[in-house]
């Protein structure tokens, strides 16, 4: 996908994959993921998420990714922060305390960019990328992480009915991208139907979400 078709969502506030409030998975499974209350979480393609907040305010300390630099000052605005701002190769970085986020491609980061990493918040990264993009992605984030464990979250869905973003990514894609590197727990399955009216008014009938343990 080109860097513009995400610039051009921020720019004109088209941002229905955003959402209000801490994601239920993360809050049901964060102590199960991350047994150490002072560890460092990645998030990759972070938008503004309100769970960087919520990772904050659990003792974590956040070092996150994202193209548009609209979305991270968003993120620094919902903080009350004021973020010190500085260059790396890949763009701007902006960082305050226990929060780093690298504006710019996720593919231009490195293991010394991101340090040591405990483990990965994967809400919205993978299942924003075509499917040509996301085995480049799996490994990539595997490797500047140094293969540390991830709590992911999919969606799944007739992508003949809808097409993405969000992208369907199905358990048989998250194993034959990831089992060669983790052992993949399925923790959580739902079909979330009925709380998306927009995938409904598609056609859908199922929509379904799901997290998974890489460990």
């Amino acid at each position: 996908m080109e860097h513009s078709f995400w610039h051009d969502k921020w720019e004109i506030n088209q941002i229905g994959f955003h959402l209000d409030y801490i994601h239920p998975i993360l809050k049901r499974n964060l102590a199960a993921i991350s047994q150490n209350k002072r560890a460092k979480v990645f998030v990759p393609l972070c938008g503004k998420t309100l769970d960087i907040g919520y990772l904050l305010a659990q003792g974590q300390s956040v070092v996150a990714v994202e193209l548009s630099e609209i979305a991270v000052q968003a993120v620094f605005e919902q903080l009350e922060a004021q973020p010190e701002i500085t260059d790396w190769q890949g763009g701007k970085c902006y960082q305050a305390a226990h929060v780093q986020i690298f504006v710019g491609d996720f593919f231009a980061l490195t293991q010394a960019d991101l340090g040591d990493v405990a483990w990965v918040y994967d809400r919205a990264a993978l299942i924003a990328l075509p499917e040509a993009m996301r085995k480049e992605y799996a490994s990539h984030l595997a490797k500047i992480t140094g293969y540390a464990s991830q709590l992911l979250i999919t969606l799944d869905y007739d992508q003949s009915i809808a097409g993405g973003p969000p992208f369907a990514v199905s358990t048989a894609e998250v194993e034959a991208l990831y089992s060669g590197m983790y052992p993949i727990q399925l923790i959580e399955e739902a079909d979330i139907i009925e709380e998306e009216p927009r995938f409904k008014a598609k056609g859908l009938t199922s929509f379904y979400q799901r997290g998974y343990k890489l460990k």
